[in-house]
C-alpha cells in the first residue's frame, strides 16, 4: 500500500510537489510517479512530529536540527539520552553497574530522524557550547559517505543525496555529548488509519493492548504520541505491529509462540521506563521465528536489544541507541537471517553470528566500553557460511584488555558448560573500518575449557585505526593444539596504513599466538 493522505495527519510532512497516490519506490531508490512514469521525479522528506509534543520525553538541550529541501525549512525534534547516575536498587540497578555508569559519568547521546527521497541539507545548530564547542575539526562520519560540513558559527550544515544513519562530530571530544542523524528513506507499504484488521491506538496503556482488547484484530497500529505498554507479549493473533512516525511506545516486545511477526514504522521503542534487565527490547526466545524488523529506533536500552534466537529473521533499518549499562548487547538473529543497514549502540557484544547462513551488512556501530563489537560466540556457537560486509566503527572506548573486547572477538566456554563445543567455518568478514583508533582488534581466545575450531575466516579489505597507548594485545589462541585454528585469510588488511604481511603481521598487530596455523595473507 501506498502513502496516503492518513500518514500526513500524523506526522509533521512537506511535501513538495503533489500527493502520494499510486506510487511505489525501492528501498534505497528514487520514488517513481506510476500516474507520470516519464514525468519529473517528485521529491519529498518528513520529520516526525507528535500531537501531545513527545510529552515527558527527554529532548536534547545541546542541539536543534533543521532539514532544508528546494528552500523549505522544517525543524526535526531531537531527542537525549542522558547517562544516568548510578543509585543501588533504583530500578533494580545493581553495583556492577557503578562501573560503567562512572566511566560514563556526564556523558549524553542526542538523535533525531527524518525520511527522505532527493537532496535535503541538514543544518545542526549548537545550543549549548559549554558542552559542545565548536571548535577544531568538524566531521560527518562514517567516513564512507564522502559528506564534507560547512561550519558557520555554532552551525555545522551538510548534504545528504541517500539514506544513512552519521554522528556529527565536532572537535575531539564533542562525541561525549554527540548527536546521531537517522535519515531514512520514505516509507513503503504503510497501513491506512482504516486499514481493515488494524487496531488504532492513541496515548495506549498495557490495558489498551491486553489480550481480550485486541482478540479481533490482526495489527496494532500505535499512533504518533506517546504510549506506555510495559513488557507486552504479543498475541498469536497479532502479526503486524505499527509504529507511526512520532509514536513514541515506552515497553518491550516479547515474541513467543507466534511466528512471522512483523514490527515496523518509524517510530521509537523505548525502554526508558523499564526496569534494569527487566526485559530486553525486542525477544523471541527461540519459539516463533521469521520474525521481520523495520524502520524503527530501539531507544534507550537496559538489557539486550534485539534478541531472535529463533531462525529466518529479518531485520532492517533498525537504530539502536542509548544504551550505557553492561547487558546492553545490540542484535542477534539466529540461522538463515539478515540484518542489513542498522546503527546500533552497546555496551555489550553489538553484532553476534552465533548460528549458520547469516548475513550482516552496511551497518554503522558504536561500541562503548564492554563487548566484542563482531562476537564470534559464547559458550558453544555453530556458526557456518556466515558473511558480514560493509562494518563502519565510530567508536570502540574499551579502556580493559579481556576476551569480550574487539573488533572481532570470540569468548568461547567462558562459564564452562559441559560438552558446549563450538566452531566458526567457512565465514567473510569484508569492509570493516575503524573511525576512530581503538584499543583491541583480533581477540581469538576461546576458553580452553571445551575445544572450539575456527575452520575458515578470510577478513577481506579492513582499515583499522590501533590505539597502543594502553599496551593491549591482540590474540590468535586455539584451544588445544588438536584444534588449532587454520584457514585464517588477512586478505588486504591494514593497520594505522599499514598492510598486514607474513613478515610484519606479529609486530604490527601486536599478537600473542597459540595453537593456531600461520595465516594467509594476500
Amino acid at each position: 500500500m501506498c502513502l496516503g493522505i492518513s500518514i500526513l495527519k500524523f506526522a509533521a510532512a512537506v511535501v513538495l510537489s503533489g500527493i502520494f497516490c499510486g506510487c511505489t519506490k525501492g528501498l534505497d531508490g528514487d520514488r517513481q510517479d506510476l500516474d507520470n512514469p516519464g514525468g519529473k521525479q517528485e521529491t519529498t522528506f518528513y520529520v516526525y512530529d507528535a500531537p501531545d509534543g513527545y510529552a515527558g520525553v527527554p529532548k536534547s538541550s545541546i542541539y536543534r536540527v533543521t532539514v532544508i529541501q528546494n528552500g523549505v525549512r522544517k525543524e526535526s525534534v531531537v531527542f537525549q539520552n542522558t547517562c544516568p547516575v548510578w543509585q543501588e536498587g533504583y530500578m533494580d540497578m545493581t553495583a556492577t553497574d557503578q562501573y560503567p555508569l562512572g566511566i560514563f559519568a556526564g556523558r549524553s547521546i542526542s538523535w533525531t530522524g527524518f525520511s527522505f527521497s532527493g537532496k535535503v541539507t541538514v543544518e545542526v545548530e549548537v545550543l549549548d557550547e559549554t558542552k559542545v564547542p565548536v571548535t577544531g575539526n568538524v566531521r560527518i562520519l562514517p567516513s564512507r559517505y564522502g559528506i564534507t560540513p560547512e561550519v558557520d558559527g555554532n552551525v555545522v550544515r551538510f548534504a545528504m543525496d541517500k539514506p544513512g544513519y552519521c554522528s556529527v562530530e565536532i572537535g575531539a571530544d564533542g562525541f561525549k555529548n554527540g548527536l546521531m542523524i537517522f535519515a531514512d528513506p520514505l516509507e513503503t507499504d504503510v497501513p491506512s488509519e482504516n486499514e481493515s484488521g488494524y487496531l488504532m491506538l492513541e496515548h495506549a496503556s498495557a490495558e489498551n493492548v491486553a489480550p481480550g482488547e485486541v482478540a479481533e484484530y490482526q495489527g496494532l497500529y500505535f499512533k504518533p504520541g506517546v504510549h506506555d505498554i510495559g513488557k507486552y507479549s504479543i498475541p498469536a493473533n497479532i502479526k503486524n505491529v505499527y509504529l507511526a512516525p512520532g509514536a513514541w511506545v515506552y515497553g518491550a516486545f516479547l515474541i513467543e509462540n507466534n511466528p512471522g511477526v512483523r514490527i515496523f514504522g518509524r517510530g521509537v521503542l523505548s525502554s526508558g521506563r523499564m526496569k534494569y534487565r527487566e526485559a530486553h527490547c525486542i525477544e523471541d526466545p527461540g519459539s516463533s521465528g521469521n520474525v521481520t524488523l523495520q524502520g524503527i529506533v530501539v531507544a534507550d536500552p537496559k538489557y539486550f536489544s534485539v534478541r531472535l534466537i529463533g531462525s529466518d529473521n529479518t531485520v532492517d533499518r533498525v537504530k539502536i541507541i542509548g544504551s550505557w549499562t553492561y547487558n546492553c548487547d545490540g542484535i542477534a538473529a539466529y540461522a538463515n537471517s539478515t540484518v542489513s543497514n542498522c546503527f546500533i549502540w552497546a555496551n555489550d557484544d553489538n553484532i553476534k553470528v552465533y548460528r549458520e547462513n547469516i548475513k550482516v551488512h552496511d551497518i554503522v556501530c558504536w561500541q562503548l566500553n564492554n563487548g566484542g563489537l563482531i562476537q564470534l560466540g559464547w559458550t558453544g556457537p555453530t556458526a557456518s557460511d556466515c558473511e558480514i560486509r560493509r562494518i563502519d566503527i565510530l567508536h570502540a572506548e574499551w579502556n580493559r584488555d579481556e576476551s569480550n573486547r574487539g573488533v572481532i572477538s570470540l569468548v568461547g566456554n567462558k562459564y564452562h558448560t559441559d560438552g558446549a563445543y563450538g566452531y566458526t567455518r567457512n565465514w567473510l568478514v569484508e569492509d570493516v573500518v575503524t573511525e576512530t583508533p581503538v584499543t583491541v582488534l583480533f581477540n581469538f581466545q576461546p576458553d580452553p575449557y571445551t575445544d572450539y575450531d575456527i575452520d575458515g575466516l578470510v577478513m577481506r579489505d579492513w582499515t583499522l585505526l590501533y590505539d597502543r597507548s594502553l599496551g593491549f594485545h591482540n590474540y590468535m589462541k586455539g584451544t588445544s593444539p588438536e584444534h588449532a585454528f587454520k584457514g585464517i585469510v588477512f586478505d588486504n588488511v591494514t593497520v594505522d596504513g599499514v598492510r598486514l604481511t607474513s613478515d610484519n603481521w606479529m609486530d604490527e598487530a601486536n599478537f600473542i599466538v597459540e595453537n593456531a596455523e600461520t595465516p594467509e595473507f594476500k
